[in-house]
């Protein structure tokens, strides 16, 4: 299951869909020209994993979406990128409109998910983008392919199979994220959504146990969006501003990439 994006769907929103799947309560709400996908804890707490406008699906609204694309900001030509959690798939609506030659390709553990963002939020199979069912942990551990960006944004119903965000237990160790590094083409980084809970410096110093180079983006929110990179030097900010510049002109994107560099912390936790 992808990641839980902070917030609720706030005010009268209409109910499209209410599903549970084996792995979730799932509802799809719509409010005007917005359409959410949202998910149910045991406690009744609805999460929005995804909000998309129907006119604009590449605006990216959620905050830590935004960030996830601090990848650009490192690897700046991309070609091959994989996606660990569907969700409505607002990232893959990203590469279609503003990058559109890379091959994307998204792994999802929950079929029920794969179903509402082909019905409710148009991701599916097609083009460039490929849609696989399954377990994306096992899916990183078996491939042979080698990308330029790997996305981990992959979280469950929160159990004793997870830690109180919802990250399965398997991913939280150094096996785990050797393999991820191994998947990564020379020049390549690995992008990880944190939901911020009270284990997240455990967790960050185990990315970097793995990974040379790392930096933590500070997304609104709640969210750490940790970039991994095995270059053997460390990008310094300025270069970093400049890169974002260059991006701007590029992309001509709703959102501003010097922001993301704004939200990147030290290496420490205090912010730049």
């Amino acid at each position: 299951m992808p990641a839980a994006g902070p917030g609720r769907v706030r005010g009268p929103a209409a109910v499209e869909k209410d599903v549970w799947s084996d792995y979730s309560h799932i509802l799809v709400k719509r409010q005007g020209n917005v359409r959410s996908l949202v998910f149910v804890r045991d406690t009744g707490q609805e999460v929005v994993e995804t909000s998309l406008n129907l006119s604009r699906p590449y605006e990216m609204i959620m905050p830590y979406a935004r960030f996830m694309f601090a990848t650009y900001l490192f690897q700046a030509k991309q070609q091959d990128v994989l996606l660990v959690g569907l969700g409505g798939g607002a990232m893959v609506h990203f590469y279609r409109h503003y990058d559109p030659q890379v091959h994307v390709e998204v792994v999802e553990i929950d079929p029920v998910v794969v179903d509402i963002a082909d019905r409710f939020f148009q991701v599916r199979s097609e083009k460039n983008v490929h849609v696989v069912t399954g377990d994306g942990l096992q899916y990183i551990r078996d491939t042979k392919t080698r990308f330029d960006v790997i996305y981990m944004d992959a979280f469950l119903k929160p159990s004793r199979q997870t830690d109180a965000t919802g990250a399965s237990l398997r991913q939280k160790t150094i096996e785990f994220y050797k393999d991820l590094r191994g998947k990564i083409a020379p020049g390549g980084v690995a992008a990880i959504n944190l939901n911020v809970y009270s284990g997240t410096p455990d967790d960050l110093a185990l990315i970097r146990g793995v990974f040379p180079q790392v930096y933590v983006f500070r997304a609104p929110g709640g969210n750490d969006i940790v970039i991994g990179s095995s270059a053997e030097s460390r990008v310094e900010v300025a270069v970093l501003r400049q890169r974002a510049a260059e991006l701007d002109r590029r992309f001509k994107a709703t959102f501003a990439f010097p922001e993301l560099v704004n939200g990147l912390a030290r290496q420490g936790g205090a912010p730049k």
